[in-house]
């Protein structure tokens, strides 16, 4: 071999800095190997004549096909997950219960209801008529009315009140804990046989009369109904009014008996797919990217926007789902809002979990393009291989310091259990192994600084031939009776030393004798 070959090889030169970055030439296959891959072997064997033919057949079918299973795999373990732990997590579903009575319109709605719920179980009129003086007991009527509009007034000041707040949290935690106590068999109370699980809003009805005056007449009525003769009070309360009373107000059922059983098989189901489906999702993942030898560079960014398609999909969906459960459930216009903010809080997870796909997908994106033949990667590449090789724990102890910091913030569900935090770290880990080992083919004898030093001269040298005279005035130029310009090494140097570098690449066995005479051809022509 040319001793300038073995000068440039052992200069820490990158092997493709001379290459036009161009992910689609043969040479991408040749960068791949430095993945790990068994083409970075650098054995130089060569494939079989029939080799080729299935390696085409994965490539074409069985890869992709993989990757779309993923993705559709991915998407459905994402919903799996959300649901486990927006409704099968009681810490959740406090936290999330008390985001919907913050809101605003949320507030006005539930309110609402409350003056009714009050007002349903207290005759305010009878109760007014009672104490006031013969003569203004007429005016009973219109005060009782007056009553209801004021307390109309104040319910959304009391619900956004510090002890409602606590109040309706939890009621919520009390239901939750019931319904997770049926959903895991039964309880002391409730089962899969009689019970129903329902929500007590017997506090707020309470902080609400209090409010306006009427706790003594509410806890009169209660006792009455709680007592020997509740039963013949609400049959003479109903005859008197015409109406039906609820058998026990303030009480909004979740799920009935003959309905727990459904609901106890797809807690079940619902707890397995959770774990089954994301585990199946990266084995499938990792799988494509396994079988596709000599591309598995392209197959790993392509499994990033795999994961930024289904954060999307997750997006779109809840959008879009949103407004169709909206406009079923809810037929009255006016709650329309506040039912579009309990839809939004309640599957603010869910929005958590899909911009977390699409920012893990940005990530493994970025890691395939910082290992791909492009010039900016191949220049961070090549100022990292320095302390990559001589310094590793330093490269290392970087990478778990990052991953510490994120565990720290949170930033996603994933940073706060410990099963994806230690997954995390052993791709980590795993990436900087592949990232020192293909620097240390590539740049084997670099020197600390040299990387700078390198950039340096080469912005220097561009700007020299941005400012150098036009070809006609150097070949005015030209020394006289040689009858050659003095451009013309220069113009044949950087041509010289894209070929010393494509015979190292292919002696250190990172690209084939077919990726060497593509890529000497494809100099030769001066990227034609």
């Amino acid at each position: 071999m040319n001793p300038s070959v073995d000068d440039a090889a052992q200069s820490g030169q990158p092997a493709d800095a001379g290459i036009p970055a161009d992910a689609d030439r043969p040479s991408d296959q040749g960068t791949a190997a430095s993945l790990g891959t068994p083409e970075a072997a650098g054995t130089g064997a060569q494939p079989t004549a029939g080799a080729a033919p299935r390696a085409g057949r994965v490539h074409r079918f069985l890869v992709p096909g993989l990757l779309v299973l993923a993705t559709v795999i991915g998407i459905g373990a994402t919903f799996s997950v959300w649901v486990n732990r927006q409704a099968l997590n009681t810490s959740n579903w406090s936290a999330t219960s008390g985001k919907v009575l913050q809101d605003k319109r949320v507030q006005t709605a539930l309110s609402a209801y409350l003056v009714r719920e009050l007002f349903a179980n207290v005759d305010v009129s009878a109760e007014l008529q009672s104490v006031l003086p013969k003569q203004l007991q007429p005016l009973s009527g219109p005060a009782a009315a007056g009553v209801q509009q004021l307390a109309g007034q104040l319910a959304p000041r009391v619900l956004a009140g510090p002890v409602v707040q606590r109040a309706w949290v939890q009621a919520n935690v009390a239901a939750h804990r019931e319904l997770l106590r049926v959903l895991n068999g039964g309880g002391p109370v409730a089962s899969t046989r009689s019970g129903v699980v329902s929500l007590n809003l017997h506090t707020l009805v309470t902080q609400l009369a209090a409010s306006v005056g009427l706790s003594s007449q509410l806890a009169a009525v209660r006792s009455k109904l709680q007592g020997s003769t509740g039963a013949s009070v609400r049959a003479a309360a109903q005859q008197k009014l015409g109406v039906t009373l609820p058998p026990a107000s303030g009480q909004v059922v979740i799920l009935r008996s003959n309905e727990l059983k459904t609901a106890q098989d797809i807690a079940k189901a619902v707890k397995g797919l959770a774990i089954v489906l994301p585990a199946l999702g990266i084995l499938l993942f990792a799988l494509a990217v396994y079988l596709a030898r000599g591309r598995r560079r392209r197959t790993l960014r392509t499994t990033g926007w795999c994961f930024v398609l289904i954060g999307a999909a997750l997006l779109l969906i809840r959008r879009v789902a949103g407004d169709a459960v909206v406009n079923g459930l809810v037929k009255i216009q006016g709650n329309k809002p506040a039912a579009h903010d309990v839809w939004n809080i309640g599957t603010s997870l869910l929005r958590d979990i899909a911009i977390a796909m699409i920012a893990y997908g940005i990530v493994i994106v970025a890691s395939a393009w910082l290992a791909g033949p492009t010039r900016p990667a191949t220049e961070i590449r090549k100022a990292m291989a320095p302390s990559l090789r001589d310094s590793p724990a330093i490269a290392y102890c970087t990478v778990g310091g990052l991953l510490v910091l994120l565990v720290l913030i949170g930033p996603t569900p994933a940073f706060r259990n410990i099963v994806w935090v230690l997954l995390f770290a052993v791709l980590f880990a795993f990436g900087v192994t592949m990232l020192r080992r293909q620097t240390a083919v590539e740049f084997a004898g670099i020197q600390h600084g040299q990387a700078l030093h390198d950039f340096r001269d080469r912005r220097a040298r561009h700007h020299a031939r941005k400012t150098a005279p036009p070809p006609a005035m150097a070949a005015d130029a030209t020394i006289a009776g040689s009858g050659v310009s003095t451009a013309a090494p220069a113009a044949t140097s950087g041509r010289v030393d894209t070929l010393e570098r494509l015979a190292a690449l292919r002696d250190s066995g990172a690209i084939t004798d077919e990726e060497y005479q593509a890529e000497k051809a494809y100099a030769m022509n001066n990227g034609n």
